[in-house]
């Protein structure tokens, strides 16, 4: 029986990525991408007040599940560079009124979808005061302990969203985690010059959820079990 090396496929890196750069330009790279992934949320949540989309749900999730799939399309195609930049940013833009409307129509189903809103809030703020020390862990630990207070002061406040603490707690600590680890395979595959394009890995990476297991499957069936 030939067992694997290791489990689970091995994250794809270039040469030159972040990750192998002096800690500074790396740290410089983290608080770039960190602070504009912050601005899209603050889009998204702007697009969610002001503007909205004559569409349902499903029509919502079937355009941002193919804006999304040819944003990672155009990642495996093209990889890098700056036209993969370019239509990675554009997509990212014609995906933020999408996401707002949908975030709208889950808040008003009664979710806590403000959450990601503070969640990235602290990531930012973390990010900025961290400096060089700076860390993946000590971010989500920071962000996770830090919004506990302020989903008491909101509960206090009788925001109707936030009745259920320890669920929107744990819906917030499970991005801070996202926001964490996915930026850490970002350092892998991006080069210092790629912050807006890593801000758009962001969300073409939420299709890993439903491909990674697929990715899994196929790295095991390398290996012939006798």
């Amino acid at each position: 029986m030939k067992l694997p090396d290791n489990p689970f496929p091995v994250p794809y890196t270039v040469p030159n990525c972040v990750d192998n750069q002096p800690y500074p330009d790396k740290i410089r790279f983290i608080k770039r991408t960190l602070v504009g992934h912050l601005i899209t949320i603050y889009a998204i949540s702007l697009s969610a007040q002001y503007l909205h989309l004559p569409l349902n749900d499903s029509q919502l999730l079937i355009t941002l599940g193919i804006i999304l799939l040819a944003m990672t399309v155009l990642r495996l195609v093209v990889k890098s560079g700056r036209f993969e930049q370019s239509i990675s940013v554009i997509l990212l833009l014609a995906a933020i009124p999408l996401l707002g409307q949908l975030c709208f129509d889950i808040y008003i189903m009664g979710y806590p979808i403000l959450i990601f809103m503070i969640a990235a809030t602290l990531t930012g703020l973390y990010t900025l005061l961290a400096g060089r020390d700076f860390s993946f862990p000590g971010m989500v630990m920071v962000g996770s302990i830090a919004l506990i207070p302020i989903l008491f002061i909101l509960r206090r406040q009788e925001v109707p969203t936030f009745e259920s603490l320890a669920f929107t707690w744990i819906i917030g600590t499970t991005y801070l985690i996202y926001v964490a680890y996915n930026l850490s395979m970002i350092l892998k595959r991006r080069t210092i010059a790629e912050v807006p394009t890593a801000i758009a890995d962001f969300y073409r990476d939420s299709l890993n959820f439903l491909t990674y297991p697929v990715r899994v499957y196929f790295h095991w069936r390398k290996y012939q079990f006798q």
